[in-house]
């Protein structure tokens, strides 16, 4: 081995691998013991298979780590034209003409190409990284043009990140598919915090989100049916689902009570696979998984997988503060952002302080698409640290 070899693997993140790995058990244990209802599979068929999508995500990010991330620059953008004939392929679909592969209505909507041999995918989740990878290419580029940066020139970026973000979001929202729109908007906010925009311009931008958030709620209570105009039958029913599950356990607040129930029978240390595989949990191998592995583990369980994830958030706040090259901070900004977001929503969401959405918990839930996407993005990370240059006074 070359000396510019050792040094390049003296540079990788073995603890951000670990993480995944230790994650990677808990999913594989979660879905051997979640309760399978609405499936002809079985729980080892589910494991086989999620096993199977572990390896071919791991080696995807292997040949990211490979892959100088800085070459991204060009391909981000051939594979934003590729995502976004996926996404008009779909809606296509969805508007009766006829797309191959292109699978019918999935519990509401048009998300998903059936490939031969691979299963489902979801082009809307890879549109995730490379939205990161196309904003943060677009703030390097405004930020190395300017002399002087003025109130102006704060509003063409902004103009120029909804500009590449607004198309595929309105597709993804037209399959219609709120809970995806909701991580491409938490992607945005996270690198416009970082985007050197003045804090006034962006204190604004969320306060104006804040109170369209609040003005929705409130409008429940005032007259549900001006709900009706906003959100879709299905969404519909998550939303009262959430706010009052007691009265709505037709829907989805069926599935919330249930998920609450599960959580409730772990307690502290956990409860035998056998009674928690009684419980109907819908989802507990995908959405829901958070509730299967505080059932079978407990509050210490739960408490242990949440730290686990603060772990890996951590790892990657580091990995940005490490690299001296904006473009990179940029891109893990924008993960660290999509992370979270999607952490905090699904775990949320299984408790009832955030509404029921079909947003995966990320190398948990059962499902190729979301881990090939998380796997993408921990090989981003992985090039980006291994390629970080050290300075004398660091």
């Amino acid at each position: 081995m070359n000396k510019d070899t050792t040094h390049f693997t003296s540079k990788i993140d073995y603890t951000l691998i670990f993480i995944v790995f230790l994650l990677g058990c808990i999913s594989i244990i979660a879905i051997y013991f979640a309760p399978i209802t609405s499936s002809n599979l079985t729980a080892k068929e589910f494991v086989v298979r999620q096993i199977f999508w572990y390896v071919i995500s791991s080696l995807l990010a292997i040949g990211i780590l490979l892959f100088d991330y800085e070459r991204f620059k060009w391909i981000s953008w051939f594979l934003y034209g590729i995502l976004m004939l996926l996404l008009l392929g779909l809606l296509a679909q969805k508007h009766g003409v006829p797309v191959p592969f292109a699978a019918g209505d999935t519990s509401g909507a048009f998300s998903w190409y059936n490939l031969p041999a691979f299963g489902s995918l979801q082009p809307s989740e890879f549109m995730k990284i490379d939205l990161i990878l196309l904003i943060s290419q677009i703030m390097i580029k405004h930020h190395d043009s300017l002399v002087v940066q003025t109130t102006r020139d704060d509003l063409r970026l902004i103009g120029k990140i909804l500009g590449i973000s607004l198309p595929p979001l309105a597709l993804v929202l037209l399959q219609p598919d709120l809970g995806t729109v909701t991580v491409f908007i938490a992607i945005m906010a996270s690198m416009l915090l970082v985007s050197g925009i003045h804090w006034k311009i962006i204190f604004g931008m969320f306060a104006v989100g804040i109170l369209g958030i609040i003005s929705i709620i409130v409008s429940y209570f005032i007259n549900p049916k001006i709900i009706e105009f906003i959100l879709k039958a299905h969404q519909l029913d998550r939303f009262r689902g959430w706010l009052d599950p007691i009265h709505n356990q037709n829907n989805e607040g069926y599935q919330l009570i249930q998920s609450l129930m599960t959580i409730g029978s772990g307690e502290l240390y956990g409860q035998s696979p056998k009674v928690i595989k009684d419980i109907s949990l819908p989802a507990g191998w995908t959405d829901f998984i958070f509730s299967t592995i505080s059932g079978v583990f407990g509050f210490i369980g739960a408490s242990v997988t949440i730290a686990i994830f603060f772990l890996l958030i951590y790892r990657i706040v580091n990995a940005a503060l490490k690299t001296h090259d904006p473009y990179g901070t940029y891109i893990a900004t924008g993960i660290i952002g999509m992370l979270t977001f999607t952490i905090f929503e699904n775990i949320g969401m299984t408790i009832q302080i955030m509404p029921i959405t079909g947003i995966p918990l990320p190398f948990l839930s059962y499902g190729g698409s979301s881990l090939l996407t998380n796997f993408f993005a921990i090989g981003l990370i992985l090039s980006i640290e291994a390629r970080s240059r050290q300075y004398m006074f660091d």
